[in-house]
């Protein structure tokens, strides 16, 4: 098994030790694709980030990048790898059920999680593998299952106790490997601005205090690449998932004053419910939730907008609700148990409260860049310039981020 042994993390100089002089480095500049999950790029101007304003004059800024939708975790960490919308990869929530399996996915469940047959597509660890470059994740939605038969070398099942500066530093003792097993594609993944968007609000003082905890991680892995000699000799991509909007107890729709929830499975809830009728109510729960359309919009599944490339995959049920922007679907029972986030995100990837963070930078990119919003299918594309080897068939289009390259 190439699972990495929890020891890397805790004493991660062990393999530092054993470095030889005698092997050569490979000669491919390494990749290193970073998350902040939930950082919205309209934030980063209300909070100071040293360390990513030195990087992004040292590489190319996006604008923004526009998520695929629903605007949530795992399908955008894994459409970013595949360069595949939803409808192509099947992770079409973070919460979903496969009629022909006869399962849930459930980021509870880490069978689930784990089980390479809910993930359609290829992750770019798999194309890398495939061409016999060495790939390592620490974390990454999809990267602990075993997908057309391959994992990464090495990868962890997620923890989120693992302290950051520990992760850094698994990335600093893998890229200072000088054996075969020497990553040349990595990732890293940090998921604090989101959990203190949904629990304090987008924007709050909380999220900014999280964004400038990381902005310090990265400063300190920085540091870490420039005492081992691999800065600035790597190409780094960070990126976010999706961005984050504030709730409010003035905004509800309660689904069960609009039908009767005994009528429905409800697969997902707000901010993109998806109901899946029992059998001969299909139309009956439709034509009642289009009658009261108010703070929502509602669609067969067939008919969803084609600018959303989601609904033709059999995952998505027959009914689909979208809150508007802002808006919470929610029951009466759910909501006096739980109340509402303070924030959250998946709503239509056309707002920019939702739209995420790219930047690049390294010896590959240009410096001082900034592009136009595209949208995050094109990243596999990019990586798998960068990387050298052949695109798996996905959506993206390589020319779109052709122009950040110095060498394109």
């Amino acid at each position: 098994m190439k699972k990495l042994t929890a020891l890397l993390i805790i004493i991660p100089f062990i393999l530092l030790g054993c470095q030889t002089a005698q092997t050569e480095a490979p000669q491919r500049t390494p990749l290193l694709l970073i998350s902040i999950d939930g950082l919205r790029p309209m934030d980063l101007a209300s909070t100071d980030t040293p360390v990513l304003d030195s990087l992004t004059a040292r590489g190319t800024l996006a604008e923004s990048m526009i998520p695929v939708f629903p605007t949530s975790t795992f399908p955008n960490h894994y459409s970013l790898v595949t360069g595949l919308y939803t409808d192509n990869t099947g992770v079409i929530s973070n919460t979903m059920f496969d009629a022909e399996m006869g399962r849930w996915f459930r980021l509870s469940d880490r069978s689930a999680v784990g089980d390479g047959r809910w993930y359609g597509g290829e992750p770019i660890w798999v194309t890398a593998e495939n061409n016999d470059i060495r790939t390592a994740t620490m974390f990454w939605p999809g990267s602990e299952a075993e997908i057309m038969g391959v994992r990464p070398t090495r990868w962890f099942t997620y923890d989120g106790s693992i302290p950051y500066r520990s992760r850094a530093d698994s990335i600093v003792t893998w890229l200072t490997l000088e054996d075969d097993t020497r990553p040349d594609f990595l990732t890293l993944y940090f998921s604090r601005v989101d959990s203190h968007g949904h629990s304090f609000g987008a924007g709050s003082d909380s999220v900014l205090s999280a964004i400038r905890y990381v902005d310090g991680v990265l400063g300190y892995m920085i540091s870490r690449l420039e005492d081992a000699g691999i800065w600035p000799n790597i190409d780094i991509i960070i990126t976010s998932d999706h961005g984050m909007i504030d709730l409010s107890e003035n905004q509800l729709v309660f689904l069960d004053d609009l039908i009767n929830l005994d009528d429905v499975n409800v697969i997902n809830w707000s901010p993109v419910v998806m109901l899946q009728p029992v059998e001969g109510m299909r139309e009956t729960i439709f034509e009642q939730l289009k009658a009261q359309e108010n703070n929502f919009s509602v669609f067969y599944r067939e008919d969803i907008p084609e600018r959303f490339n989601f609904g033709r995959h059999p995952r998505v049920p027959e009914i689909v609700v979208i809150a508007d922007l802002g808006w919470t679907i929610t029951s009466s029972s759910f909501f006096n148990r739980r109340g509402i986030l303070a924030g959250t995100h998946g709503f239509d990837n056309e707002y920019p409260e939702m739209h995420a963070y790219f930047m690049a930078v390294g010896p590959s990119f240009y410096q001082g860049k900034v592009i136009p919003p595209f949208s995050a299918v094109h990243v596999y594309e990019l990586m798998a310039r960068l990387l050298g080897v052949e695109a798996a068939p996905n959506d993206g289009d390589p020319e779109v981020l052709a122009p950040i390259l110095i060498s394109n």
